[in-house]
């Protein structure tokens, strides 16, 4: 086997961020990635899609939408995870759907869900996503939907004056049921991958949790949405070693397993994962991904498969967004 190679290429104009991937149709739009940018310096964060070649070359893929939700007056967003039509084939060509948060100037500080769907030209579909109280055990403060593919949204929310009760969550858009996770403290799902459209592994969902020892490990587990079960439940920590953090902020369907954006304590990371023969997860493969340009944060924030992006600090300062290629 060849020593992994990683390949670190800037994209997005500065201050953009980049939050989510997936691939496209083709007809020269290749990618579909999600973000934020802001309108001035020091301006709170709007919602961004971009639609096209992986590496930018000019502004034209660039999609401002502001969330529009009767009697709210949204003053920031931010989109994290997209869907398309290659994926799932109920959107209409050339539309897309993607998740994030926002606030608007009644609601205080609280990130409320959101979901778009439609045509990129805004004329689409607006969704609050909230998780409701009922179900979370106390009053939500915060949804932040992170991720859709198939008929689901997963993401995490928090209860209002309780510190440490983040806790995950799936929505389903077909019933629209809200599930919440029962695995550890301050569970979170990030990235979701369909495998098919139904049985106990018909999707793959990942993050992460602080597990019975304290420690923050990343998450994997195959999830029912006919039943609601999860199941093949797997802790990883990066390179295998516990340490304060371990993420997994994307995830990727590659031949005999799963690729996966992660966030641990050396920094950004890719972590390959085999499906084993019995339908279980093998042990994690890492390869360091921190770019080196970097003079301080370095996320990795998603992934398609042998490609992750994130954002990392530039010396001129700000944020910069990146695409790291894993060539092995």
């Amino acid at each position: 086997m060849s020593t992994p190679t990683v390949t670190y290429t800037d994209i997005f104009a500065p201050n953009y961020s980049v939050t989510g991937i997936r691939q496209d149709g083709g007809d020269g739009h290749p990618v579909v990635i999600t973000g934020s940018y802001e309108t001035s310096a020091g301006a709170p964060p709007q919602g961004l899609l971009y639609r096209g070649p992986l590496s930018p070359t000019d502004s034209d893929g660039y999609i401002f939408l502001t969330p529009t939700f009767a009697g709210q007056t949204v003053t920031s967003s931010i989109f994290y995870g997209p869907n398309t039509p290659l994926f799932d084939p109920t959107l209409g060509k050339g539309d897309i759907r993607a998740v994030g948060s926002y606030k608007y100037s009644a609601g205080g500080e609280a990130d409320h869900g959101m979901m778009y769907q439609g045509a990129t030209d805004g004329s689409g579909a607006w969704t609050q996503i909230t998780v409701p109280s009922d179900v979370a055990g106390g009053t939500v403060s915060n949804t932040i939907p992170h991720s859709t593919m198939g008929d689901l949204v997963v993401g995490n929310y928090d209860l209002a004056g309780q510190p440490g009760s983040g806790n995950g969550f799936i929505y389903n858009l077909k019933t629209g049921a809200v599930q919440v996770l029962d695995i550890g403290a301050l569970a979170t799902l990030y990235g979701i991958w369909q495998n098919s459209a139904e049985g106990p592994a018909a999707y793959t969902v990942a993050g992460g949790y602080k597990d019975g020892t304290g420690v923050n490990v990343g998450l994997l587990a195959d999830y029912d949405p006919t039943t609601g079960a999860l199941s093949n439940i797997t802790k990883l920590s990066y390179e295998g070693k516990p340490g304060l953090i371990t993420h997994f902020e994307g995830i990727t369907g590659v031949p005999g397993g799963f690729a996966l954006a992660a966030t641990g304590d050396a920094g950004a990371a890719f972590a390959h994962v085999e499906r084993l023969k019995d339908g279980g997860f093998g042990p994690a493969r890492w390869f360091a991904s921190t770019n080196p340009a970097t003079t301080g944060l370095c996320t990795a924030n998603s992934i398609l498969e042998n490609t992750l992006i994130g954002i990392y600090q530039p010396a001129s300062g700000g944020i910069q967004s990146y695409a790291a290629t894993l060539t092995e």
